[in-house]
């Protein structure tokens, strides 16, 4: 039961973690004023989607193997 109770805060952990980590480059994109500037806030995006989703799945890996 305790193992339980700990995966669900370690779920609910990483997705509030993403949340935050996600909001900014969404702020850029949302406030560009020009093609370059949503351009970048794109490449933003992605980057930290492409670094969130290796983070997730190796904490993830971790906490399933303890």
């Amino acid at each position: 039961m305790a193992q339980r109770n700990r995966r669900t805060k370690f779920w609910i952990i990483l997705a509030l973690i993403n949340i935050a980590a996600i909001i900014y480059p969404v702020g850029l994109y949302v406030q560009a004023d020009s093609n370059e500037a949503q351009l970048f806030a794109v490449i933003a995006l992605s980057c930290v989607a492409f670094l969130l989703a290796i983070a997730d799945m190796v904490s993830a890996i971790v906490v399933y193997m303890e």
